[in-house]
């Protein structure tokens, strides 16, 4: 959350054990983490009695639970409840609480799958791609046969994080079962685009010559992609190969190695970043 935070409460000398989270705090900091962490997850289990009683006897926060244990007997909704551990923790800002309490309500009646598939969504939505395609992954061999109108979204997003990844392949592999399963334009379109970045030109020119079938979904591809192209034009990190070029012209090779070897160090730095779990 980027603030400093100050220990409230004892650190349980017994865990307490978050069942729709499947894991296990030690202090209320640490449940809060937990909470913020993964709104998505969160549901009616846990307005559970015996937290506000192992907040009391194992963190010896009684005021906390008394409140507690008073809104699980009124039957509050679940974001109440977390919202009240986060604003005596003063855990996050108000902005963050009301994201939190957004999520929590808006996932009022969906069930364990359609959560999982929610919380995915959202570190796709944040750059968080290695974490993203191991839920994903994880939760497209568990979906049972009723939730298989789960599984083409599942795969479209798994190549956007491939996608993202430069992994094009891979991209493409998910995007053509997200296509064949599903008939969304988005997701054939995606999947030429990969497969036009995967291939050698003239290898992916064979393959278009080889499956008409994709004809019109190709013209959209090279659409798309001289719109992007002209996007990039404007961009600095154009300017910055500009200037690459410039330096290599003029015969300045120790500045131009040297803001090569900066680029790199960068761009290493930002997939580290992106495959983190």
């Amino acid at each position: 959350m980027g603030r400093i935070l100050l220990c409230t409460g004892r650190y349980a000398k017994t865990p307490y054990y978050v069942e729709s989270l499947c894991a296990n705090v030690y202090c209320v900091e640490e449940l809060c983490y937990l909470l913020a962490s993964n709104p998505f997850m969160i549901n009616r289990t846990i307005m559970d009695k015996r937290l506000a009683q192992w907040l009391d006897q194992q963190c010896g926060m009684a005021d906390l639970s008394h409140q507690l244990l008073k809104l699980f007997h009124r039957g509050s909704q679940p974001g109440i409840f977390v919202s009240l551990i986060l604003d005596y923790v003063n855990y996050c800002t108000p902005e963050e609480k009301k994201k939190i309490e957004d999520v929590i309500q808006n996932n009022v009646g969906l069930n364990d799958y359609e959560r999982r598939k929610k919380q995915a969504d959202f570190l796709l939505t944040n750059r968080r791609f290695g974490p993203a395609l191991l839920e994903y992954d994880s939760l497209v061999r568990e979906l049972p046969e009723t939730e298989s109108g789960l599984k083409p979204s599942i795969y479209h997003n798994m190549g956007v994080a491939y996608a993202n990844l430069f992994h094009f392949e891979l991209a493409a592999k998910y995007f053509k079962r997200a296509y064949t399963m599903s008939g969304l334009e988005e997701s054939g379109v995606q999947y030429l685009m990969a497969k036009r970045l995967w291939l050698h030109e003239t290898a992916y020119i064979s393959f278009l010559a080889e499956h008409g079938e994709y004809y019109e979904l190709s013209l959209k591809v090279e659409k798309l992609t001289r719109a992007t192209r002209g996007e990039f034009e404007t961009t600095q990190e154009n300017r910055m190969l500009d200037a690459l070029k410039f330096y290599k012209e003029e015969g300045n090779v120790a500045s131009y190695y040297e803001e090569i070897d900066k680029i790199i160090s960068k761009k290493k730095d930002e997939y580290r970043e992106l495959v983190a779990e």
